[in-house]
């Protein structure tokens, strides 16, 4: 599969879990978010596919001050296509990972009876943040197929069938046996070896692990 094929079905709603470890609760906690400034801006990625990351402002208590939280609002386009998402930045054992879901808020261009029958769900990336780079590795379907075909692990999930002979993995466990998962099997030595070189070395995306490289963008931007 392209990359930017790879991209964009995490991007579009309906499509966004068929090639990435998926599931149905978040894999933070409120005290696992950090915040970083470097990751707003406008970024563009190796396929020309433009990305508008603004920090979500949030206000706890009524007429109280609006504050920036570790949640950022995401606004993708690939040519004439646009996919909003939410990414919440946060760390885990000194390592920063970041949570996307689709905004609940928009319609994803879908019409309401459309969206009526999807759950959006949540997928997993290490991310590395530079002055000028956004370097995100998210962690691959194919990588959690090997580890349940290989009985390595174990977690509550449900196997989904959507069609034309393909099915998916949706881990179903609360966001506590999520991170146990993290620490065990996405912070394990294969994958950190195979993270750090694609983060040193600017590895290509695979099947297993897409792999996104952004650089800072002062173009126009398709809408406003």
């Amino acid at each position: 599969m392209k990359r930017t094929a790879i991209i964009f079905v995490l991007l579009a709603c309906i499509t966004m879990s068929g090639c990435l470890v998926s599931a149905l609760h978040p894999f933070y906690t409120a005290k696992d978010k950090v915040y970083d400034a470097k990751l707003a801006g406008n970024w563009m990625d190796d396929d020309s596919c433009i990305w508008i990351i603004q920090p979500n402002k949030s206000s706890n208590e009524f007429m109280s001050p609006e504050k920036l939280d570790s949640t950022f609002n995401i606004v993708y386009y690939e040519g004439d296509e646009k996919a909003i998402l939410i990414g919440t930045l946060f760390e885990l054992d000194g390592k920063r990972y970041v949570d996307f879901t689709p905004d609940p808020d928009e319609d994803h261009c879908m019409s309401d009876m459309t969206s009526f029958h999807h759950v959006p769900v949540h997928t997993l990336a290490r991310i590395e943040i530079r002055d000028d780079q956004v370097l995100l590795f998210w962690f691959g379907e194919e990588w959690l197929n090997d580890l349940f075909e290989e009985n390595r692990i174990r977690i509550a999930h449900e196997t989904v069938d959507i069609g034309t002979g393909y099915s998916r993995h949706i881990l179903t466990a609360p966001t506590e046996e999520l991170q146990m998962f993290i620490l065990k099997y996405a912070n394990a030595k294969d994958i950190s070896k195979e993270i750090d070189e694609a983060f040193t070395n600017g590895t290509k995306s695979t099947d297993d692990h897409p792999f996104v490289i952004l650089s800072q963008y002062s173009g126009p931007i398709p809408e406003k």
